[in-house]
């Protein structure tokens, strides 16, 4: 296999899980989806993406209105309020946060995890469905490397450096998600991302030009 990223699939996570809970949602999010089922759930958040307009200057407005918060609470909460709002939700940040910490299959999700996807299915109107996962998940997989981003871009920010060049930079030399996982020979093996920090092929982030309007509009206000 010449390229895993690309032409492997991801390790495979349990699906006969109980509804509703961490484990529920990698079951039916397409980021972890078997191949006959990657397209149909990847639509739905192509569709919620699509009218989503104006988000540096959504993300730079909500950014000054906090602007007396400490920095590292800015870059967990306005990510992921702001896609909130663009999907008519509240600010969930605090929830997504919560789920972004367990949502991989290496790790373990605990009650609090749960508890907190119990509200979010409940704000996204309560049906236990691939539509209800789909948006759950846009939000959690915006919420932690979007804000590693950030406090990344912050760290590294250097005197007249203006955002959209600081975030190029910071992507090409200190990338927040430096590896993701493939299923290769019936083990899980790491690839490289270095080079492709929203991945490539299939299962290539949907959300990139989100993420990157919403962060240029949150550096644009902590840095003026």
């Amino acid at each position: 296999m010449e390229n895993p990223l690309i032409e492997a699939p991801v390790p495979p996570v349990p699906r006969d899980v109980e509804p509703g809970g961490v484990r529920w949602l990698r079951a039916n999010v397409a980021r972890f989806s078997r191949p006959e089922d990657h397209s149909r759930r990847r639509a739905f958040v192509l569709a919620d993406l699509a009218p989503m307009g104006s988000l540096r200057d959504k993300a730079f407005a909500l950014t000054r209105e906090l602007r007396h918060e400490t920095a590292d609470r800015i870059v967990w909460t306005v990510p992921v309020a702001v896609l909130a709002a663009e999907l008519d939700l509240p600010d969930v940040s605090r929830d997504v946060a919560t789920v972004s910490a367990c949502y991989h299959p290496h790790t373990e999700p605990g009650g609090d995890a749960d508890e907190a996807m119990v509200r979010l299915i409940e704000v996204c109107g309560g049906d236990v469905d691939e539509r209800t996962a789909a948006r759950i998940g846009l939000l959690v997989q915006a919420c932690d490397a979007t804000a590693k981003l950030l406090t990344k871009a912050l760290t590294a920010h250097r005197p007249g450096e203006e955002a959209a060049s600081l975030l190029d930079r910071v992507l090409r030399e200190d990338p927040p998600v430096r590896v993701t996982r493939r299923w290769v020979g019936g083990e899980v093996v790491e690839v490289d991302l270095s080079d492709r920090p929203f991945g490539a092929g299939p299962k290539r982030c949907p959300g990139q030009a989100q993420a990157l309007a919403v962060a240029t509009g949150i550096l644009d206000a902590l840095l003026c």
